[in-house]
């Protein structure tokens, strides 16, 4: 189990302006921002950064500068690719970048499986063989997921770099089932939540660590709530993290793939972005769902 992970580690959006160029000058600043609360790691090229839809280069070019912004703080990559043939060679490419663990991606391939899925656990074996710590991750289906089977998960603990799982199907009975199946194994890995709507309950459930995309606006309130409640101390936590639920609520209200371009409001009406641009498929909001959002930060505020 590794105990690096146990905290909040913030899967950052990221900042485009509006010919969807990433702006270097204010991601490092960001960062710099980001990293000042009491995190345990930083994820890049997640489903919150909008890894899917960035170039290669684009993605290491990220990875770069937070690992060199981060300094001694973790930072997660996420991974995947179209086959494992090109997911291992994004690997040794995020390797040689200062990746410190790879947050694997579901495959599409594997949906609809039943039972020991052996395309599932042949591609995690063939990509920790790079060498990087693995952190496992079932994803609701709505944002192309996929929920592992009891026997997949199973055999994905017993492989080698694999250290944690980010359990976001934001299903709270899904995520008990999951602390019970990992407390029953022999081989030991942190169980990190990835589910938004009940980030700090999750911690009651049984997680260790949270990964997760809320984590990219007011880092420092998550950070110390979460961190109250690895302590156990969760009352405390709960009314740490109260003044920030409700725009929790409705970053991750439905459609939920939306929740990148409001984080991303919220943090241009912080003046730490600029824009709030979000790249193609992906919408900008509705004008309806910014006057939403401005009176919450408005209530925030009071």
């Amino acid at each position: 189990m590794d105990k690096r992970l146990h905290g909040l580690i913030p899967a950052i959006v990221m900042p485009f302006d509006k010919k969807f160029t990433l702006q270097q000058d204010i991601l490092e600043k960001y960062v710099e921002l980001v990293c000042k609360a009491k995190i345990a790691a930083i994820a890049v090229n997640t489903d919150a950064g909008e890894g899917a839809f960035l170039p290669q280069k684009q993605r290491e070019k990220i990875l770069k500068t937070v690992k060199k912004i981060a300094k001694n703080i973790p930072v997660v990559c996420g991974l995947g690719g179209s086959t494992t043939y090109q997911a291992t060679e994004f690997a040794k490419r995020y390797k040689d970048c200062g990746a410190d663990y790879f947050l694997v991606f579901p495959h599409f391939a594997f949906r609809g499986s039943k039972g020991k899925d052996k395309a599932t656990i042949k591609y995690h074996q063939t990509i920790s063989k790079v060498g990087v710590p693995l952190i496992l991750f079932q994803l609701q289906q709505d944002l192309g997921g996929v929920d592992y089977s009891d026997e997949t998960i199973s055999e994905l603990v017993q492989i080698d770099n694999v250290v944690a799982i980010k359990e976001a199907t934001f299903d709270a009975l899904k995520f008990r089932n999951m602390k019970i199946l990992l407390d029953s194994l022999d081989q030991k890995i942190s169980l990190l939540t990835g589910n938004d709507n009940f980030i700090i309950e999750s911690f009651i459930l049984g997680a260790h660590g949270a990964l997760i995309g809320f984590g990219s606006v007011f880092t420092d309130i998550q950070a110390d709530a979460i961190n109250l409640a690895l302590e156990g101390k969760y009352n405390q936590a709960l009314e740490k993290f109260a003044p920030i639920e409700k725009l929790c609520n409705f970053c991750f209200s439905s459609p939920v793939r939306d929740y990148r371009i409001k984080m991303k409001h919220v943090l241009v009406k912080q003046k730490i972005f600029t824009d709030a641009f979000v790249q193609p498929p992906l919408t900008p909001l509705e004008e309806s769902e910014l006057e939403i959002l401005e009176k919450i930060l408005q209530e925030l505020d009071s």
